[in-house]
């Protein structure tokens, strides 16, 4: 969908003086963030109409979750995410705030179950008493990354109910809201159910429920560094008006999403190609997975991506143990040989080895051909695909598709204040 958004915002954009100067304030234009309720209201469904003076717009949902993690914890203090844990998330509470990312493990509990919430309350227990610090609040990726499912009602009330009963705050990450789709192989899928449209009452104080989303995602613009948080908090609201200017949203982006959602008849073809396009993508992937025996998490129907099961590829330990780190990262080392860059297990704190993210939202040709190569690398299958002549990539891949560095195993940023 990039040609279709970039050809738009090059015939469209339309800067002004106004444009030049510091605007309406640090947290988005008045005109931004009164689309932005009205989108919400109009696609996320809420209980509660949103109004504009509970929308923060920030420069990305980095700076977001950075000044969310300083407004509400300590340092020392943890955040719950469940496993596999989306990498960026570690960088946003730790880089200023130093607040640690709990990963939640699940073993053989579906994590998308109520009775996941168990595991949670295990961790939170566990952490809390080592008196280094306290459990502040829960994140929930929903729709999850990098599972590509969404959560269903009865969970989010549960999560709700335990965030409650131990005064946690419950944060919602909702950037792939709209990126949600159908396909004849996801028909039962568990559709998305933002937490502004579940009645929380008796369940957890509005003040503790915090709601991101971003243009990155189904806006296909993570170049342009948008994002935002819904809240009804007041002193959190008063708490971030007076920190968000450290990632002060540029006046060109703010009036660009402005435009984008004022033009009613473009944000409905765009939304809807966009989801079309997503479940082709879907389709395209999963059924050549299937041919070729290869496992992935059933029931995805949101994102860009799908949690797929690598691990036959895994070698046997010299021991005779389970695979380990080591058999990890040889694997990834044999994907990345067979020029193909996958998101590992190992970034996102899985609890398996040898499983990985597949993107299926690039290019058709594109897609098949890192699916010929992965084929070829693990299986010794050759299948039969068009591929454009390797220069049309020449430039984003690198030479030949090949890529021009080398990725890292876990986070990429090691550098970072503080370190880890």
């Amino acid at each position: 969908m990039h040609d279709e958004l970039s050809e738009y915002m090059n015939k469209n954009l339309r800067l002004e003086p106004k444009h030049l100067t510091y605007g309406d304030g640090a947290w988005g234009s008045f005109r931004l963030r009164t689309n932005l309720a009205g989108f919400v209201n109009k696609y996320f469904h809420p209980v509660a109409e949103v109004n504009p003076e509970e929308v923060i717009v920030s420069s990305g949902l980095n700076g977001i979750m950075d000044q969310l993690s300083w407004a509400t914890c300590n340092e020392g203090d943890g955040v719950l995410i469940g496993k596999p844990v989306y990498p960026g998330f570690k960088g946003d509470l730790g880089s200023r705030s130093k607040v640690r990312d709990v990963a939640v493990s699940f073993g053989d509990i579906d994590p998308f179950s109520v009775e996941a919430v168990r595991c949670y309350k295990e961790h939170l227990e566990a952490f809390n008493n080592k008196g280094e610090g306290k459990i502040k609040a829960v994140i929930l990726a929903n729709p999850n990354n990098p599972f590509g499912k969404c959560y269903p009602v009865e969970t989010i009330k549960a999560l709700m109910l335990f965030c409650q009963q131990h005064g946690l705050h419950l944060i919602s990450d909702e950037i792939y809201a709209l990126s949600v789709f159908k396909t004849p192989y996801n028909a039962d899928a568990v559709g998305f159910h933002s937490v502004l449209s579940i009645d929380s009452t008796g369940l957890i104080d509005p003040n503790r429920l915090h709601t991101l989303y971003g243009m990155s995602k189904d806006f296909s613009a993570n170049g342009l560094r948008l994002g935002l948080i819904i809240t009804r908090n007041r002193t959190l609201i008063n708490t971030l008006h007076s920190i968000v200017a450290l990632s002060w949203a540029s006046a060109p982006a703010d009036l660009l999403w402005s435009t984008i959602l004022e033009d009613t008849k473009f944000l409905t073809y765009y939304l809807n190609e966009n989801q079309r396009r997503l479940g082709e993508g879907y389709e395209l992937l999963v059924t050549t997975l299937d041919k070729y025996g290869i496992n992935y998490v059933k029931g995805g129907n949101a994102g860009l991506f799908l949690w797929v099961d690598l691990s036959f590829a895994l070698e046997k330990p010299e021991d005779g143990g389970k695979p380990g780190m080591v058999e990890d990262k040889k694997l990834n080392r044999k994907i990345l040989d067979g020029k193909v860059y996958l998101a590992t297990s190992m970034s996102f704190q899985g609890e398996k080895r040898g499983w990985y993210r597949i993107t299926f939202s690039h290019p058709k040709p594109l897609l098949m051909l890192g699916l010929k190569r992965l084929l070829k690398t693990l299986k010794g299958v050759d299948i039969d695909v068009e591929v454009p002549l390797a220069t049309r990539f020449k430039g984003y891949w690198g030479s030949e598709g090949a890529f021009p560095y080398e990725p890292d195993f876990g986070w990429p940023w090691k550098i970072v204040r503080g370190g880890y």
